[in-house]
């Protein structure tokens, strides 16, 4: 490939690279896709030397003053989308900025019409990753990365071709160096893809010597978070409902000295509401206090009180990698304790629910010490319970209703003894006699508590949560309705659960006068059964997901905190290197030792011929492989390919022109002369006759002569092969 045709290649390829970042990082209406897609196909088409194509180019040919005119009325038009169209100045620049790109693919000439277009493809570039943090950024970047690299060297390489001028010694030491006479060799491939590598390996020492100080300049605004229900002060009944089909991810939580054995359902809690009306739950004790901050990013909720209470669970550490959700609610493991991370500030409410003072727009971790409260076996006797009003006023209210949910609720409990033992009845009664669907649309019935524990007996965790509460309520034990999310996905690639919006869940918090709060969930399974395929594509999705989770640690969410710790480690970690190169090798040579052994028993049980067949095959195949790898043969029959390789670039130049005349039916046999061609020409395309003649003087006395092409014939000769390209046959 000639080096010009190689930068108009590489040079498209940047442009084609920076504008699939922009697809993948923002939206782009639909025709400016199409348009910009089809101006870069067309490029790489007429780069390829399609004659259709360039016959096309060349006939709704445009003058500069057109040009400019459109350039002018897109400025116009990106005023007029930044105000009232799209609203936004930087979606406007980027639509303004591929129309930029479009014009200077079809006017991709001269060489300042190049560095636009590298400024073009640099900016758009910039902009998208601005706009996401995402792993897919990564082979985008080195696709650029690569197709800079490559397009910057030859741009350098056709500069210096110019910069030799007419002079035969500048073009023969330009020749010397590429050692191809303007072709792509394999010693400048290789220089090429180095020089990314290189630059490449520059870039991520450059990346980890700099902390990350923020996830991009432009950042999702908060009406672009993933948009959650059942996180707000009032929240209707079967709001979580719709949520649950949506598979998106809203968080990762890993456990901190705890297998997944320990704890198969994660329950996440979120808020907890006190007040229902019959149809929406409404939390009545929102007042927000702010968290104290004990040490610098520690937050304490709670204070444990372990030497008061020994009987207390054990402490669940999770770290929690939250996405941007439209909720300032913080997640955590009931009963949050600590919660740890670079947070602006932690805030609480008078049920235990935690926020950020607002909603994040990028994804955040924090880390989170909980611990759930145990039933204490005085909470398993017989013995009168007495509440404050203040407190039976939030957790023991009921709307106006009739008597059959407290019938059922006394029928339910008939015969316990204590609030315990009332409570779990009323749990395994809704678990075992109910069924799981979300098709339950119960919020549009005139009283859907009803309607769910007399009529349909059917729906999912809200309302078997809320059943419960309200059967307790009935007779008179306080209970309140949690809503949160029911982590079930264990990711075993990354070892932490995926939490999906699908796992929104709703529960019950029961108050124990010893005890305090403790949880209970009604909700039966859903029994849906996962089918082969969809196991496998689960699979995958796991690979992937936890391939992402080390993408945001490593990359997005680097820091100087971070920094510190990688040169600690560095510092500290010498001996550990050491011991883990004694481990690899110990593990390295194991199968080796068993192979060897395993060959031994074989010759004590008299399978050595067997033995002895597999190991000459081998030698035999070995030594196969390396005098293949020595002789070479199949390069033999390319020999005159490589020396035919090799050529002036007046002699392209020439096979351009015949090429481009086959096309318009003048034919040339590979045994015609040059001369006698040109009579033919003559005779069938008269218009063309002078340039083909000058064009075919130049190609004779370049390969036959003595006297080389000097530079300034060559350009004299492409343009008149320009001008032929332009010109009409007449039949």
């Amino acid at each position: 490939m000639f080096l010009d045709q190689a930068l108009r290649l590489s040079s498209v390829l940047l442009a084609s690279v920076s504008f699939v970042g922009l697809v993948l990082a923002t939206y782009l209406p639909e025709w400016l896709m199409i348009l910009t897609g089809l101006a870069l196909t067309l490029a790489l088409m007429q780069t390829s030397e399609f004659t259709v194509i360039q016959h096309v180019v060349t006939r709704i040919k445009l003058s500069t003053t057109t040009w400019n005119i459109l350039v002018l009325i897109g400025f116009l038009v990106f005023w007029i989308d930044s105000l009232w169209i799209s609203g936004d100045f930087l979606q406007a620049g980027i639509h303004f900025l591929l129309i930029l790109m479009m014009v200077k693919l079809y006017n991709l000439e001269r060489r300042r019409d190049y560095l636009h277009l590298y400024a073009i493809s640099l900016v758009a570039i910039l902009a998208a990753a601005s706009l996401t943090a995402d792993l897919w950024y990564l082979p985008i970047f080195l696709a650029y990365l690569f197709a800079g690299v490559w397009t910057l060297l030859l741009f350098q390489l056709t500069k210096n071709s110019e910069d030799a001028g007419g002079s035969v010694a500048g073009l023969r030491s330009l020749q010397e160096r590429s050692e191809g006479h303007g072709r792509v060799t394999p010693q400048l491939f290789w220089m090429a893809n180095g020089l990314a590598v290189m630059t490449f390996a520059l870039t991520l020492v450059m990346f980890f010597a700099i902390p990350r100080v923020g996830a991009g300049f432009y950042q999702k605004s908060s009406g672009e978070n993933i948009r959650t229900s059942g996180f707000s002060n009032t929240v209707d009944l079967g709001a979580i409902g719709p949520i649950k089909r949506d598979p998106s991810v809203v968080m990762r939580v890993e456990l901190l000295g705890r297998s997944r054995r320990e704890i198969e359902r994660l329950y996440l809690r979120g808020i907890a509401f006190d007040r229902y009306d019959g149809k929406s739950w409404a939390n009545q004790l929102s007042h927000r206090r702010v968290v104290s901050e004990d040490s610098p990013g520690t937050f304490t909720v709670r204070r444990s009180h372990s030497q008061e209470a020994p009987d207390l669970g054990s402490a669940l550490r999770h770290n929690i990698l939250l996405e941007p959700l439209d909720t300032p609610v913080l997640f955590a493991a009931p009963f949050a304790e600590t919660i740890t991370g670079r947070l602006p500030a932690v805030q609480a409410d008078l049920t235990g629910a935690l926020y950020l003072p607002f909603s994040s727009s990028t994804r955040m971790e924090y880390s989170a010490v909980s611990r759930s409260n145990p039933v204490l076996p005085a909470d398993l006797q017989s013995q009168p319970v007495s509440y404050s009003e203040a407190f039976l006023k939030h957790f023991v209210q009921v709307p106006v209703q009739s008597d059959r949910i407290t019938d059922l609720a006394r029928e339910v409990v008939e015969g316990k003894h204590n609030t315990y033992e009332k409570a779990v009845a009323i749990q395994d009664h809704l678990s075992r006699n109910y069924r799981y669907s979300l098709d339950a649309p119960l919020a549009e019935q005139a009283d859907p508590l009803e309607e769910f524990l007399f009529t349909r007996k059917t729906g999912y965790c809200e309302h078997y949560a809320t059943a419960m509460v309200i059967m307790l309520r009935a007779i008179g034990i306080p209970a309140r309705l949690v809503t949160g999310f029911l982590a079930t996905e264990w990711n075993e690639y990354g070892n932490y659960y995926v939490v999906r919006q699908q796992d929104a869940h709703a529960w019950v918090e029961v108050h124990l006068p010893h005890s305090g709060w403790i949880m209970m969930d009604p909700t039966p399974a859903s029994g849906e059964s996962v089918g082969h395929a969809a196991a496998a594509w689960q699979t995958l999705g796991r690979m992937l997901d936890s391939v992402r989770l080390r993408w945001s640690r490593i990359f997005v969410q680097y820091s100087a905190v971070d920094q510190l710790a990688i040169v600690r480690g560095l510092q500290d970690g010498s001996v550990t290197a050491r011991n883990r190169a004694k481990d690899s090798l110990t593990a390295f040579f194991e199968p080796l030792a068993a192979a060897l052994g395993e060959a031994a028993g074989h010759l004590v049980s008299g399978n050595f011929w067997r033995l002895a067949a597999v190991i000459i095959f081998v030698l035999i195949a070995s030594c196969l492989f390396v005098w293949l790898g020595r002789m070479r043969p199949w390069n033999r029959g390319y020999s005159k390919r490589e020396v035919r390789r090799e050529e002036p670039a007046i002699t392209q130049l020439y096979k351009r022109m015949i090429t481009f005349l086959g096309g318009r039916g003048l034919l040339k046999p590979a045994t015609m002369a040059p001369l006698e061609f040109l009579r033919i020409t003559e005779a069938q395309w008269a218009e063309a006759t002078s340039l083909v003649a000058a064009i075919t003087a130049l190609y004779c006395r370049g390969r036959f002569g003595q006297q080389p092409v000097t530079q300034e014939e060559f350009r004299s000769a492409q343009a008149n092969l320009r001008q032929l390209m332009v010109l009409e046959r007449r039949e």
